[in-house]
This record gives structure tokens, sequence and C-alpha cells, in this order.
């Protein structure tokens, strides 16, 4: 039997390497080494079929290439990692959602060097748009957890659409299935009690999660907000973290678990802060060079007329060096620290959120090698592909970015992308920016230049033709209805509140001006009603309320007919919003509501109202 050495299949390869072109050669190359966190001298670069084949001194450019290109001592590193992303959503403020296709997200992300991307909840709609893309276009990598575990009401239910919630630890059989059957490259639950008003998925239930992506070979990752719930999806098997704690200090016991457990560590800063940045220090907005793929209707709905972050967005902000010290601290223990934005919620942009990201790991004091390798190597780790990219090495994905500067110098080089490369492919990047400029978000117009009328005293006079439209939490994946009835002289509401969300449940009607009007001149509003079970609300729309906290009052059941004058001084916010202060110049509506708080009972709670008079006094 003839015995084949290792010499021989050396000799082997180096003849097969001589024997035909290869696809790309990329001369006087400087590029990232992971392990010394430092760039080698000018360098040769093979790339065949995507990958990369082989390195050489600069000097060794014998073999022959379809394509060369001169990258005239430039600093090359590995295409960069978001191991958070949520490909269904643009960026834009919830209250005024603007759309935009997968197309416009891959573009941004390709733009800015960002060639593999991590989505952690999207429904079969967006991850099918991402498919067809990849079928005839460069893309990024997409790897995706599709649809996530939650508890009944839990967060991800306020998006619509179906997440797999766990009631039972005997639920997870099938929800697993189902989950398995998409092919994901990921797991994610959640925990999130939003400051302990809700439940969560159980530890029993985590912990099956955790094993079953395990025995799957899935990398485990838990959203967390809060030092126990991190601690209790260390202890349940997560192998990430998506999101760290930012709000209260990590103690020894989570470094020790997260050491123990080797379980990757993802900030998200650029959620966190990004909203609060931009109110403050026009943080997002005056990146320019990191916006350029950003369509203009979008930018004017995010930076003009910045309205007020909710209360949880401006606390994180203010106790951003909490979370700084807590990165920090971790690092210097030897956890792994992975770059992550949460792409897609208000004013985390795809793409540049994670420069975003970076920018913000700089703050918290991490050098620049070290954000770099959060960014490569620490990602492809995170999500099992560090065989396959985040390195500049033979066997590769040929996938990087050329730098004129260099970064470990000075990190916002970073921003300052000469070229792209993705699979062995130079991307056109002006071709990106021309695209996007043609994609026009869908959506309302962002703070248009509104006058009020002069409102008429009469609100509805109840005609037979109601101009009210139901309301209820069925927008935000709950289960409440609403009948209404309209007859001459009077208007009946039937409400049946469902059971209660994290974020409580609510059914009831609105009446919307199609033009905001000035009731400046009068005192109050005068209501006329008879019926319900339990006490209700009535809410002005504000124009400069933009978070649902309207300006309410509470109003008593009542048997018979009962009419209420009702100052606007009796209105006021509920306060989980931003304070807005009271102008009866641009009212927009009303809503009458029935409402049910966290954790209340899941019992369907029925109400019948009619009212007869709805006017100004």
């Amino acid at each position: 039997m003839k015995v084949i050495t290792k010499t021989a299949i050396t000799l082997s390869l180096l003849s097969q390497f001589n024997a035909h072109a290869i696809d790309l050669r990329v001369d006087n190359v400087r590029l990232y080494q992971n392990s010394t966190a430092n760039f080698s001298p000018p360098s040769t670069l093979y790339i065949e079929n995507g990958k990369i084949v082989t390195i050489t001194k600069a000097t060794d450019t014998k073999q022959k290439a379809g394509a060369t290109i001169n990258a005239n001592n430039q600093f090359a590193l590995p295409g960069l990692i978001d191991l958070h992303v949520h490909l269904g959503s643009s960026g834009s403020n919830f209250s005024e959602f603007q759309y935009l296709p997968v197309k416009s997200h891959f573009n941004s992300n390709l733009y800015l060097g960002v060639t593999n991307i991590v989505d952690l909840f999207s429904f079969k709609q967006t991850l099918d748009e991402a498919a067809q893309l990849k079928a005839t276009h460069v893309t990024p990598n997409l790897f995706y957890a599709g649809t996530l575990f939650t508890n009944p009401g839990g967060h991800g239910t306020q998006f619509g659409g179906s997440v797999y919630e766990i009631t039972k630890d005997e639920d997870i059989d099938t929800l697993w299935n189902k989950h398995i059957a998409t092919n994901p490259h990921i797991t994610k639950a959640v925990i999130e009690t939003f400051g302990g008003m809700g439940k969560s998925l159980t530890d029993s239930q985590l912990t099956e999660l955790g094993k079953r992506s395990k025995a799957a070979n899935l990398p485990y990752f838990v959203h967390v907000s809060t030092l126990l719930d991190g601690k209790r999806a260390i202890k349940a098997g997560a192998t990430a973290l998506a999101h760290g704690i930012n709000n209260e200090a990590i103690d020894e016991e989570f470094i020790t678990l997260m050491k123990h457990h080797r379980v990757t560590y993802i900030p998200t800063l650029a959620v966190y802060h990004n909203h609060s940045d931009e109110k403050h220090n026009h943080g997002v907005s005056s990146q320019s060079q990191l916006l350029r793929t950003v369509p203009a209707k979008l930018q004017k709905c995010l930076f003009e007329k910045v309205p007020a972050p909710s209360k949880w967005t401006d606390n994180a902000w203010q106790a951003r060096n909490t979370a700084y010290a807590n990165i920090k601290k971790l690092h210097q223990a030897g956890v792994v620290i992975g770059t992550g934005s949460d792409a897609g919620n208000p004013y985390t942009l795809h793409g540049t959120g994670l420069h975003n990201e970076l920018d913000a790991l700089k703050k918290a004091g991490l050098s620049n090698d070290q954000i770099i390798n959060a960014a490569t190597i620490n990602g492809a780790q995170a999500i099992n592909q560090g065989a396959h990219i985040g390195k500049l090495a033979p066997g590769y994905e040929a996938s990087f970015i050329l730098l004129a500067q260099n970064p470990l110098v000075d990190l916002k080089s970073l921003h300052n992308i000469a070229e792209v490369f993705k699979s062995g492919q130079r991307i056109d990047r002006s071709k990106l920016i021309a695209e996007n400029k043609t994609i026009e978000p869908q959506g309302p117009a962002c703070n248009p230049t509104i006058t009020s009328r002069k409102a008429h005293i009469m609100i509805d006079d109840f005609i037979g033709e109601s101009p009210w439209q139901a309301l209820s939490d069925k927008v935000m994946g709950g289960q409440s209805s609403v009948e209404l009835k309209s007859e001459k002289q009077s208007l009946t509401i039937n409400t049946a509140v469902a059971k209660a969300t994290n974020f409580g449940a609510w059914a009831g009607a609105e009446i919307k001006y199609p033009q905001l009007v000035d009731a400046s001149t009068f005192k109050g509003i005068r209501l006329t009603y008879k019926g319900s079970s339990i006490p209700f609300s009535l809410s002005i729309y504000h124009s400069e309320v933009k978070d649902w906290d309207n300006f309410s009052a509470l109003l008593m059941p009542s048997n018979d007919w009962k009419t209420l004058e009702i100052p606007f001084s009796d209105f006021k916010q509920f306060g989980f919003g931003n304070q807005v202060k009271w102008s009866a110049t641009k009212l927009s509506g009303f809503n009458l509501m029935w409402r049910k708080m966290p954790g209340a009972s899941d019992d369907i709670l029925k109400n019948t109202l009619e009212i007869k008079e709805l006017v100004y006094f």
C-alpha cells in the first residue's frame, strides 16, 4: 500500500495552486491579526471561490490571477458582525413608523462593512424577502433566530404575528419542532418582566430551551435587562446575553457565572443610548458619513423635532456610566464581549447602529483592538462561525474592509471606509447609495407644518354616521375586542378586555380629527352617557404626545343617563411617558377606553357604554 505523506500532500496542493489562475489577488495589503491585535507587514492575499486561499509576502506575486488589486498599503479588517438586528424595522420612531424593505437594510450594512448580521426576531415574510435577495444580489451573511420564545403576552407579542408563547412546560415540545422546522441558526428566548410588573419564562422552561439548543448545536441567546435575569439566563444554559446589564452594577457572582459558562456579553449600548444622545448632542445625525444610505424621509422623521426619549430610555442614558463600568469589569475578568446594535429600533439604524455601538464601547473604556475583536472574531465565535468568518486567514471567507488609516491608532478611521469586499467581490458602494435613494419609506409624513382650525362646540352630533373607530390591544398582539353600534342620537360601545400582556390590556373607541383643532376658547368636555361595569377613561389626543401617555380623566359607571362637565384641568397624563405641557390649541381627537393592568386576572371583562352627547363647553 502506498503511503501518502504530509509533504506529498503539500506538494500536490502547491502544484494545483500554480496550475490555474486565482480569481483575485490583492497586493500590498496590511491584514489585521486577531491573535496579536496588530496589522501584518504589506502582504499579498489570494482569493478563490469567495475564500482566502493563501497569504504571502507582498513581494511574492508570481501566481496569476483573474483580477489584481493594489491596496496601496491600506489596512484590512474582517467584515464586521452585528449580533443583534431586526430586519422588519427601519430605525424610525414607532409613533411615525416608516417601513423600508430588507434590500435597503442590506445595502446600508454592506456600505458600512457589516458583512454579517444576526436577526434575533423577524417573521417569515421578512426572512423570505431576505432569501430572495440572496439569490440575486450580493448580500450580508444572514444568521437568524426566526420567531422567539416568550411567556404568554410577553415581550415580542406587542409586534403582532405569531410568537412562541410558552404557557406551561409541556408546550415546549410542539413549539420547538416549529422552531427547528424553520432551519434557524440561533435560539432566542426572552426574560422580561418590565420592572417586575409581569411574569416571565420560568427557570425550567429556560433550561429546557437551553438543553435543546445545545443538542441541536444552536447558540442560545437570551434577552435580559436586569442582573437577576442575567444570572437566571446563564444558569439556564445561555451562550450569549442579548442586551447587557445597563442600569445596575454587576457583582462577583455574575462575573464568575459568565466566565465559568463562557457566555458572550452583548451590551447593545446603541439602542439604549442613541435616542437620548441624539436629543442632547445630535449624536447620530452629526455622523454624516454613516448616513449616506439612509433615505432623506427617514432622516427627516428622526432628526427634525426630535421627541423626548421615553423614561426608560432616558434613565438608561443617565446611567450610562454604570453600563460602561460593567463592560470594563467583564472584559478585565476575561469575559468575551460581542457587538450588537438592536438595529431597527428608534434611532438605531441598520449598519449605522453597529458603528454607533463601536463608538459606545470606546466610551466604555475598551481599547481599539478589543473593540475590533468584539466586532469580528468574538462575534463569529458567538454564533458558532469561528472557523468561517471573523478572521483574515486561509480557509476563511474573503469578506473585508479596506481603510486608509490605521484603526488601532484612531477608531474613527473605521467610519471612513475606502473599499468593501464580500466573499471576494468588490462592493460598488456608490451604487448602494444610489439604490437606497430611490427607496421611499412607507409611512406617514413626519413633522409636517400643521395649523389648527378653530374647534366647533360639537365634537359628535350622533346623527347615525359615526366617525368613531374601534381601538384595542390587538394592534400589539393582544386579544381584546370592540363592537360599535351607531344609531341616531347615540353610539353604543361594547368591549371585551381579554388577558393582560406585560403592557396590560385595553379596548375602546376613538374619534380623530382630520386636522388639529384649537379648543382654547372652551373650558372642557361635556359627555352624556350611561352604562359600564367598571371605571373607564376619557382621553384627549394632544399633538405633542407621541408615546400614548395621553391626557385622561377617569369616569365612573352609571346605570342611568349622566351628564358630566370635565374641565381641561382634570385631564392628566398617566405618567409612564414623557410629560407634555398642556395646551388646548392643537388637539387631534379623543378616546374612551377600558383597561386592565399587567398581572390582572385573565377573565374577560365585558362592558357596554352608550353615549349621546360629546361637546366642548
